[in-house]
């Protein structure tokens, strides 16, 4: 056995050792946060910190016995749902009038089940296969795009409006969908 081996071992070790034990206190610092919408304070009685004089001239509390709700977190539901269209991908593509009605009007039936709420995100996924059958992920990504960008003039109330960053289209490769069909995933904001 060598020389520096011998040596190597403790320093090697400490230093592993000194690592975990960070590891160990960034988790109990961040596990011990209390956020705003919740944590150690929830559901706890809140007391103004300067207390009002009453009648009798001394100071009364100010809370009002009842516990203080925290408005749930802002942010997207888990839960997506998804909705599906069909469609001749290189007509809607073209955008050909009836093809993107027949589009429209396929959204508009399938969302009517979320009536009172708006989509905050969505992703469209277009299946467009070629004359053998495989995936064409350039035509697919393409069909995407137009269904997305359909999206908010067939239910401006229901979608936000075009952009890449909420509303986005992707090609899916999956063997089991149809040849043209976009699945378009729908994400809430929390209620």
């Amino acid at each position: 056995m060598s020389n520096r081996s011998r040596r190597g071992g403790a320093p090697y070790f400490a230093g592993w050792l000194f690592a975990d034990l960070l590891l160990v206190i960034v988790v109990v610092v961040l596990g011990s946060q209390v956020t705003e919408a919740g944590g150690a304070d929830q559901g706890k009685e809140t007391k103004s910190p300067t207390p009002t004089a009453g009648e009798s001239g001394r100071p009364e509390p100010t809370d009002s016995g009842k516990p203080t709700s925290s408005p749930r977190p802002a942010g997207l539901d888990p839960t997506t749902h998804s909705i599906s269209v069909r469609a001749d991908a290189d007509e809607v593509i073209a955008q050909d009038a009836d093809a993107t009605a027949s589009v429209r009007h396929q959204v508009d039936r399938k969302i009517a089940r979320f009536d009172g709420r708006t989509a905050a995100f969505v992703m469209v996924f277009g299946t467009v296969r070629g004359p053998g059958g495989g995936m064409d992920t350039g035509r697919s990504d393409a069909y995407a795009t137009a269904v997305a960008k359909l999206l908010p003039k067939s239910a401006p109330a229901f979608f936000p409006p075009y952009s890449k960053k909420i509303i986005r289209g992707y090609h899916d490769g999956s063997p089991a969908i149809k040849n043209g069909t976009a699945r378009i995933e729908l994400f809430f904001l929390q209620r």
